[in-house]
């Protein structure tokens, strides 16, 4: 058999090897879970912890992909750990110099052990959940499937089968596999990813660790770009809120995200906690990435609080009139920057200044309101 070393002097597959259909893979041991290059900052997967029936459309100068989804829903950013486990188990035999096949077979509790997931009845229904989503979404992408790639169609996993004698079966369709069986293409995941809760979240890391790496750096992106970017369903404005409280709380594992200004409109800028020269999968650069052509000029961190949504009314009696106060994303386009950020922080002054004279007129209803009633209570007897 046609094979080569690897840097441990063992004989490793020749690649093309797994395309044999009589082969299968029988995972038994531990690996780190790995994710394709190809599947990280961009929509596959939907973003909510539920799953939703609308298509994904996603099209740029570089790419096309089309996800629509199946009876049981779209499979999530959630269910997608169990292609970045089993990604991670082939790049795991690939590395010993064992022969791997898109013909999988596993016992759960082996997934649950590497992801750290709870050996109980209510994992084993996600597990399912998961399995039943990826077989019943159907992927279409013009990723490394040339001129034709409509045609070439595919399910996350197809084949499944499972049983309590046998474990988990699947089969792993030809795309997935041609990625993870190159290495360059393949990168690994920190641990606290699979900690994630939030789909936004998990999306932000798996964007920032292929794009930013450990790039001293880091990279830049338009707010509105990722929004199309991400696929998600939220509108622009409450999906800026969302990646603002994410900054706020510096929650992606081994990144510092901060909204900053610069260009027309607000950009986030990712830059890694542990910088290294390690390659990423572009070169560092200061134009806002991807489809988007506004460039990033002089930075000026934004505050957060300009971008949290919402309202709160606070309602007194008789003379005193109802008072709302709602708090927007504000985009000053006219304005030089340094124009727009002092308008920013007077809009910002101004509504503490507001807030904090409506909780003292609440202060002040809530002390002379009994009076007046006893007052009254007075007259009446």
């Amino acid at each position: 058999m046609n094979g080569q070393s690897n840097p441990h002097g063992a004989m490793m597959p020749a690649p093309g090897d797994w395309r044999e259909p009589d082969r299968r893979f029988v995972i038994s041991g531990p690996a780190r879970p790995r994710d394709l290059r190809d599947l990280m900052g961009q929509p596959f997967f939907a973003l909510g912890r539920r799953s939703h029936s609308e298509p994904l459309h996603y099209r740029t100068r570089q790419v096309d992909i089309s996800v629509t989804s199946g009876t049981c829903g779209m499979a999530t950013i959630r269910d997608a750990d169990i292609l970045l486990w089993l990604g991670g188990q082939i790049v795991d035999a690939l590395n010993h110099g064992l022969w791997v096949s898109r013909h999988v077979r596993f016992t759960p509790w082996r997934l649950f052990a590497d992801l750290g997931w709870a050996d109980g009845a209510h994992q084993y229904r996600r597990f399912h959940g998961a399995l039943m989503r990826l077989s019943g979404t159907r992927v279409a992408t013009s990723l490394r499937n040339g001129p034709d790639w409509q045609e070439r169609a595919f399910t996350w996993v197809s084949d499944l089968r499972i049983s309590h004698e046998d474990g988990v079966a699947l089969t792993l369709p030809a795309w997935f596999m041609e990625g993870v069986c190159d290495c360059a293409r393949v990168l690994s995941v920190d641990p606290a990813y699979f900690r994630l809760d939030g789909g936004l979240e998990r999306w932000l890391y798996r964007l920032a660790r292929r794009h930013a790496g450990r790039q001293k750096e880091g990279w830049t992106f338009g707010l509105a770009d990722l929004h199309v970017r991400s696929g998600s369903m939220s509108p622009r404005r409450r999906f800026a809120a969302g990646i603002a409280m994410i900054v706020r709380r510096q929650s992606v594992p081994g990144y510092t995200l901060r909204i900053i200004s610069g260009g027309k409109l607000p950009v986030l800028r990712i830059t890694p906690t542990v910088s290294s020269t390690g390659s990423v999968d572009n070169r560092v650069s200061h134009t806002v990435a991807s489809v988007t052509h506004d460039t990033v000029g002089p930075v000026t961190e934004i505050p957060l609080g300009e971008f949290r949504i919402g309202s709160q009314a606070i309602v007194f009696e008789r003379e005193i009139s109802s008072v709302t106060y709602i708090t927007n994303i504000y985009t000053l386009s006219t304005c030089t920057p340094r124009a727009r950020l002092h308008a920013r922080l007077y809009i910002i002054d101004t509504y503490a200044i507001l807030r904090r004279a409506t909780t003292t007129l609440q202060q002040a209803c809530d002390v002379f309101r009994p009076r007046v009633v006893e007052k009254a209570l007075g007259r009446a007897a």
